[in-house]
């Protein structure tokens, strides 16, 4: 076997002896795969799944040998023409590398508006494929929110007040503070820490409310 044909797994077995094996197996699942990747252009997947329940075996006095070979000159070529594909048009990477920052930049709108005091009460998909958020900000606003796919801010209007919503329930914390919790449109339930002239410290979801 010369060097340029050499395989990538050789297992080789010149000789086996064996007098007596006795396997008794129950349950046994075995999976092998292969997975090649190339970012995103190319993914090569293969595998074999072996399940076997309930076998008893019996071997006595066996004289055998064993070769297995495995080649994976396909793969190899396929992964060798992208990577050369990829160096003569960088352009490629170029636009892999566009759509993450876009990805990572949509990511982080919707994060950072999630961080926001109050949180996200509900979040709907409008017909333009743009997402819109309820929040609650600081002063007890309800702020509805229309993002692009980038994570963009395209519009922001104040649609009612924490105050206005329906109570569902309301107690006194250890430091004499009102703690409510209301019912908002959308179905989302907020809790309010209001001070003694009514003024809403915070507010947390406790429930996100259903898409519209």
């Amino acid at each position: 076997m010369n060097g340029s044909d050499q395989p990538d797994v050789l297992l080789d077995v010149p000789t086996l002896s064996v007098d007596e094996i006795t396997l008794d197996v129950q349950n046994l699942q075995a999976h092998l795969s292969l997975d090649a990747r190339v970012a995103s252009l190319v993914k090569l997947t293969a595998g074999v799944d072996v399940s076997i329940e309930k076998v008893n075996l019996t071997i006595k006095g066996v004289d055998a040998s064993a070769l297995l070979v495995v080649r994976l000159d396909n793969v190899r070529a396929i992964i060798e023409r992208t990577l050369t594909t990829l160096e003569n048009n960088p352009q490629i990477v170029d636009r892999l590398l566009e759509s993450v920052d876009n990805t990572v930049n949509t990511v982080g709108g919707v994060a950072n508006t999630a961080l926001l005091p109050g949180g996200v009460i509900s979040q709907t998909v409008n017909t333009l494929g743009q997402t819109v958020q309820r929040t609650v900000d600081a002063t007890g606003n309800i702020v509805e929110k229309t993002l692009d796919n980038t994570g963009k801010i395209v519009s922001s209007n104040n649609v009612g007040k924490l105050l206005d919503l329906q109570i569902i329930k309301e107690t006194t914390n250890a430091a004499g503070q009102t703690v409510r919790q209301v019912r908002d449109t959308s179905g989302g339930i907020i809790e309010a820490t209001l001070d003694k002239s009514g003024k809403v410290l915070n507010s947390k979801v406790i429930s996100n409310g259903s898409a519209k």
